[in-house]
């Protein structure tokens, strides 16, 4: 099991990032983020104390990361939810071993790839912020998401089938890799040559939170219903290639 207890989580709010290196206010801010919950509810999963819950609750509120409201049907009773968003992590422990000189070695300027530059400023950048055991994938799946709201349009279809054929032929001009292996039912594709990831060292996990993110407004919008996009297999995983899983989510 990994050891988290020198782990900082950082948190953006409206008055700016916060750091969260508590583990007990670490661990009631993960609760949090698959949605609102009783105080009760808290301390039941938390496993200490009322006293002890209660006063970190308000310690998170009072940094602005943390709202509550009174039951609807009961007002003694007292719900929480989270009002900041979730940037990453920083895990001194989980630092990567990597040579950016020699990747970024094998750039040539001029070469039959316009898309090399795009991809060395997205890896050295990437790899630059694991090295220091900086982990920021909630933030890349939200920019995933802004950027799928964005390309919506442009792949949108009346059909299932057209819109796929549609994805397809997206990824294959902004070379953004080859989509394949894709089934309807169930709702399951692959990529090879992931932009994202094919370049990433061996991090032993699913790496692609921006196609995540991408993939699941995209399908969201075209089934008109909150789906999910599940990363199942990873080249950083040690995967010959990266596959997604669609979840239709609870309204």
């Amino acid at each position: 099991m990994r050891d988290t207890r020198h782990n900082v989580s950082l948190y953006g709010t409206t008055s700016g990032v916060r750091i969260v290196s508590n583990p007990i206010r670490r661990s009631i801010l993960e609760l949090l983020r698959e949605g609102e919950l009783s105080f009760e509810t808290i301390v039941r999963s938390s496993g200490r104390a009322k006293s002890t819950i209660s006063a970190h609750l308000s310690a998170l509120a009072d940094e602005g990361i943390i709202g509550s409201h009174p039951g609807e049907n009961d007002e003694r009773k007292k719900y929480f939810f989270l009002t900041a968003h979730f940037i990453g992590d920083l895990a001194p422990d989980d630092r990567i071993q990597d040579d950016l000189e020699a990747y970024a070695s094998r750039y040539r300027d001029g070469g039959v790839d316009p898309f090399a530059l795009y991809r060395l400023v997205y890896r050295t950048f990437r790899v630059s912020l694991l090295m220091e055991g900086i982990s920021i994938d909630p933030l890349l799946k939200r920019c995933g998401e802004a950027v799928g709201r964005a390309i919506f349009p442009g792949v949108a279809a009346p059909d299932l089938d057209t819109f796929t054929d549609n994805l397809i032929m997206f990824w294959e001009r902004h070379q953004l890799g080859r989509i394949e292996d894709l089934t309807l039912d169930p709702l399951r594709l692959s990529v090879y040559d992931c932009f994202e990831c094919v370049d990433l060292p061996y991090l032993g996990r699913p790496a692609c939170s921006f196609d995540s993110g991408l993939f699941s407004v995209l399908f969201s919008e075209q089934l008109t219903t909150p789906v999910e996009a599940v990363e199942r297999e990873c080249y950083a995983a040690g995967d010959p290639c990266c596959s997604f899983e669609f979840v239709v989510m609870d309204h």
